[in-house]
Parts: structure tokens; C-alpha cells; sequence
């Protein structure tokens, strides 16, 4: 907190009755974040009665746009900050929460995944939507990026793409 205070030319006082704690500040950051990369577009991937398939490339769309807005490192902080690494592990379980409901809803249009699978799917899931810096390399335009994760996550899922109808 006064490293953020000296950094806004300000006195920790000030910064803690703007956001009361560190917790609340991250909080802030995060929100920001997720309002700069349109986050709000999430709930839509889920209130679709949509294919799952396609729920799950919009659900990587929707991600790919919040890292390509904001490529903070706030997940390799949280290893070496507690109160960063707890706000980071319930953004990645609301994470996995969105891909068990796509898994789950891929089970009931496509050949349900197997008891061994489905959970492996559900961790995999996520774990691929952040490898968004790892792909995202000069020369390699967003549309790649998002490409290359979706037909991860359609392999994770046991998806053969065959014909998707344009949206």
C-alpha cells in the first residue's frame, strides 16, 4: 500500500480510506481489468442455449480479449503474495466453474465424456485459456491466438470440428 500511495503521489492513509485494505484494492484492480477486456460478455457465452461447442470458443474469445487488453502479471505475483495468489485462485475457480458447466452441457448434445475424462476436461480447460501469453508472440494476430486455444479445448473435450455453421 505505500508503494501504490508513493506511486499516486499520495499518503497511505489516503490510499487505505479509498479502498480499505489491500484485499480491496486488488479487488479494484481486478474489476478494472475485467471491465477493460469487456468481461461483461461472459454472462451472455452462458445465457445462450447454445451449442457447446461453440459456448466454448466464445468462452475462450470472451478470455483472449480480457489477457490482449491487459497483460499484467498479476498470476506469477500471486505465488509470492498471498492476498494476490487468493484474489488470482477464485478468478481461476470461477474459471473452472464456466468450463464444468461447458462440459456438462457438451455431455447432453455430443458423446458424453467419460468418468475418467470429464474431470480432466474440467481442469484443462482453464489451464488453456491462460496459456494466452504463451501464444501470443509477434507476427501472431489475436484471431491465431484464439484459433490455436480453441482447437486445444476441442481436443480436450474429444470434439472433431467437422462443420460449425457460420454465426
Amino acid at each position: 500500500m505505500d508503494a501504490v500511495a508513493r506511486k499516486a503521489g499520495m499518503i497511505r492513509p489516503t490510499v487505505y480510506c479509498q479502498f480499505a485494505s489491500k484485499t480491496g484494492l486488488l479487488a479494484e484492480l481486478y474489476n478494472y481489468i475485467a471491465r477493460r477486456g469487456e468481461m461483461n460478455r461472459l454472462a451472455d457465452v452462458f445465457q445462450k442455449d447454445n451449442d457447446p461447442v461453440r459456448m466454448l470458443h466464445d468462452f475462450v474469445r470472451v478470455f483472449a480479449g480480457i489477457w490482449a487488453s491487459d497483460r499484467r502479471r498479476l498470476p506469477g505475483l500471486g505465488t509470492i503474495d498471498s492476498e494476490i495468489g487468493q484474489g488470482v485462485r477464485a478468478r481461476n475457480e470461477r474459471r473452472r466453474r464456466g468450463a464444468r458447466v461447458i462440459v456438462e452441457r457438451y455431455g447432453r448434445w455430443y458423446p458424453p465424456l467419460t468418468p475418467l475424462e470429464e474431470p480432466i476436461a474440467i481442469d484443462t480447460l482453464p489451464m488453456l485459456t491462460r496459456t494466452f501469453d504463451a501464444l501470443a508472440v509477434d507476427g501472431r494476430t489475436l484471431q491465431e491466438v484464439i484459433g490455436i486455444i480453441q482447437k486445444m479445448d476441442d481436443r480436450a473435450i474429444g470434439f472433431t470440428p467437422r462443420f460449425l455453421p457460420p454465426r
